[in-house]
């Protein structure tokens, strides 16, 4: 069957072809044959054009490889074999074309492999590289689920197909969309009873479940006894006090540096090329999450990325759409070793466009926490006269603009606040200043402090203090209690040698007779 399967798949009957597969999963769950050798055939019939076989494949590799990474156990001759086979199927020169057979069987060897991590089976590096690898792809749609992957690693996509349609109907069952607004209105109305209370709780339950799916923080053992609690069952999880392990998968990619740059030149060549010549141009949506996945790359690991901050000097302005992103990724791709003469020309854009009298209260409040978030990371961005103009704003009418600016001037007063004019500086920060006693002197581009202790001793030694007056009273108290005892214990002793002195008497007259 497997030699047929492998010579013959693309000419054979789809339900031949279906009912041989159904066939070998059998005796591969019998134990008749091993999983090393119906997998990579199994991998390889991705690239049929037959969605329910492709959805069999799916769940069988699925289930198989847990099975065989149950518990405390790994398979890592398995594990291996796959890690290289998937490899090998999303860099094939097939895979590059997306009307080939490659590109359906790479995009479908890649939801296996990020499926398998969500299930905490394959959270070793060499998965997360293989995932890395699919970043590279022209075909955008293996690019972005594995884009979707770094940014959110525990969020589920809304469909695990290569064709970005709903899913099919083949059988399977649809979860009932429940509107939680008309509930609440229903309950507010009705008679309240212990039965519409139960149904209320169970769909507020459940909407909290789905809001937490949706922004990925389920885990995914939490997401399979979904219709359990919807319908009210009583069934146990087996996971439920099983720790999930999950690494960071930005940690785990190897040469970050290297990465980022593939990333960003396929970034800045899709924004300035054009489709002329048949050229394949990114869609916007699709260069702001790679510019997210870099941003969060260049912060995570403290890149050096240079040509990164004049490419989003272009997108600041407050117009731009979903310039509140764009806003975010510029603060995010900021860290402490950025160089500040790269950020001050930002800063200065922002402050133009954004922070000024002709804006809106919400845009001046987007700059505002933008140019305090970019400071947080990196505070030599700002120059002093730009700082102490921005924080003339804290007198602003607006309450949200005021707010913003304040945190700003808070911030300078706690980092640096020689930036800051004396009347700005705060009591604390001038006192310190003036005495000479203040450690809040920014140090310059690349500096830093050598620890002289450990960080938060004094909190021990406080910690200290506070309980040796407590321990001191408990011992005083045990001690009065002893003592107390110990006088019961003497009026007793006393009372026994006045009568032994009394029966000493008694026996001097005996001794006398």
């Amino acid at each position: 069957l497997i030699d047929l399967l492998q010579k013959h798949y693309p000419v054979l009957n789809g339900d031949l072809r279906k009912a041989i597969v159904q066939a070998l999963i059998l005796l591969r769950s019998r134990g008749v044959v091993s999983n090393l050798r119906v997998m990579p055939l199994f991998f390889t019939l991705f690239r049929c054009r037959d969605k329910g076989l492709r959805k069999l494949l799916y769940t069988h590799i699925i289930n198989d490889v847990k099975l065989a990474n149950k518990g405390k156990h790994r398979n890592h001759k398995l594990n291996k074999a796959l890690q290289g086979f998937m490899y090998t199927m999303i860099t094939a020169a097939d895979a590059q074309d997306k009307h080939g057979e490659g590109a359906l069987a790479a995009k479908k060897s890649l939801d296996v492999c990020v499926e398998l991590y969500r299930k905490n089976i394959w959270t070793d590096a060499k998965a997360v590289n293989v995932i890395a690898q699919a970043c590279f792809s022209p075909i955008t749609k293996v690019m972005m689920t594995a884009v979707q992957f770094f940014l959110n690693p525990q969020k589920r996509s809304g469909d695990n197909d290569e064709s970005g349609s709903e899913a099919e109907n083949d059988g399977s069952t649809k979860k009932k969309f429940v509107n939680i607004q008309m509930i609440q209105h229903q309950s507010n109305v009705n008679k309240k009873t212990k039965y519409r209370t139960r149904v209320m709780s169970r769909v507020a339950r459940a909407h909290r479940r789905e809001q937490a799916k949706k922004l990925g923080q389920l885990p995914a053992s939490d997401e399979e006894d979904d219709d359990d609690e919807v319908t009210g069952g009583k069934k146990k999880k087996k996971n439920a006090g099983k720790p999930i392990v999950n690494f960071d998968v930005l940690s785990l990619i190897h040469d970050p540096q290297g990465f980022v740059e593939k990333l960003f030149a396929r970034v800045h060549s899709s924004a300035t090329s054009t489709k002329r010549g048949g050229n394949t141009v990114d869609r916007f949506e699709v260069r702001l999450v790679l510019l997210k996945l870099i941003s969060r790359l260049i912060g995570h690991h403290q890149l050096q990325l240079m040509a990164f901050y004049p490419f989003l000097q272009r997108y600041l302005q407050p117009h731009q759409v979903d310039v509140t992103q764009i806003l975010a990724v510029l603060a995010t791709g900021t860290h402490a070793f950025t160089p500040p003469d790269v950020l001050q020309p930002l800063i200065r854009a922002i402050a133009d466009n954004f922070v000024a009298d002709h804006c809106s209260p919400e845009v001046m409040c987007a700059g505002l926490n933008t140019i305090r978030a970019i400071a947080t990371r990196q505070p030599l961005s700002v120059d002093p006269d730009l700082l102490n103009d921005l924080v003339l704003y804290r007198k602003h009418k607006d309450k949200g603009v005021m707010m913003a600016a304040r945190s700003l001037l808070a911030l300078y007063r706690e980092v640096n606040p020689e930036m800051l004019h004396r009347r700005d500086r705060g009591r604390e920060a001038t006192i310190g200043l003036i005495s000479g006693t203040t450690d809040k002197t920014l140090l310059g581009f690349g500096a830093s402090r050598a620890a002289e202790g450990v960080d938060g001793v004094e909190l021990l030694e406080r910690y200290e203090e506070k309980a040796q007056p407590a321990a001191v009273a408990a011992n005083e108290d045990e001690w009065a209690q002893w003592e107390v005892a110990s006088s019961g214990d003497e009026s007793e002793v006393g009372s026994e040698s006045e009568w032994v002195s009394a029966s000493n008497g008694a026996g001097e007259d005996t001794g006398d007779i």
